[in-house]
């Protein structure tokens, strides 16, 4: 078996949704724009087709029923860990998402190659990602992709990627939030539907929530990588 790596994370459709609309916008594009000689856009030291392959198999780990309930077509994460506060509100669903290092190896180095096309002058063998994501910016009719340059379509791609490639579990409480949604899991196991937690714990998991959305939407690209 490949090493995996697990990843206890809430369910946070702000931080989560440029993540699963990366498929069509993004990856599909890359792929397809098919250069001779090529599988898709040429990138030193990966192949798109590769990429795309362990992005498809990362995003397929998260709960059944995920992308909808991030795109707001669904109100319930069926199966997945529900939190509920003290005060009977729901705080959060919690699941555990198993990637592969393999997968996130390929998916980080991507994110380097994003970096990299994103600068006013590429370097060598960047130019091709370069061109192709400033033609995304331009043409894409996504409405959630964000209209401007390379580096534009880069960084909002790189936040995309933030939820699996860096670490929400950060600051003086993060090995402790981490070990709590940890042990929140092993607690429910495959019976439970939802679990009451007490203040401490609903405080735990808005720090988790808020890490990842800071990522997502613009801060902590330089996190460390997961733990």
């Amino acid at each position: 078996m490949p090493p995996t790596r697990a990843l206890p994370l809430p369910i946070v459709p702000d931080a989560l949704a440029s993540l699963f609309e990366l498929e069509g916008a993004l990856f599909l594009t890359l792929r397809n724009a098919l250069v001779p000689g090529a599988a898709g856009v040429p990138i030193p030291g990966v192949v798109i087709a590769d990429v795309f392959e362990a992005y498809l198999r990362v995003i397929d780990t998260f709960p059944e029923g995920t992308p909808e309930f991030v795109e707001e077509t669904e109100d319930e994460l069926h199966g997945v860990l529900l939190l509920v506060g003290p005060d009977g509100e729901n705080v959060a669903y919690v699941a555990e998402v198993e990637v592969t290092e393999a997968d996130l190896a390929l998916l980080g180095a991507f994110s380097d190659a994003l970096g990299h096309a994103a600068d006013p002058r590429p370097g060598p063998g960047y130019e091709p990602l370069a061109e192709a994501l400033a033609k995304i910016g331009r043409e894409c009719d996504y409405q959630w992709v964000p209209d401007g340059d390379a580096a534009t379509i880069a960084d909002w791609a790189r936040r995309a990627l933030s939820p699996v490639l860096h670490s929400p579990f950060e600051g003086p409480h993060g090995a402790a939030d981490h070990e709590l949604l940890s042990e929140l899991l092993r607690i429910a196991g495959d019976w439970e539907n939802y679990i009451k937690v007490d203040q401490d714990d609903e405080a735990a998991v808005g720090r988790v929530a808020v890490s990842m959305l800071r990522a997502a939407l613009g801060d902590g690209l330089g996190a460390a990588p997961t733990a």
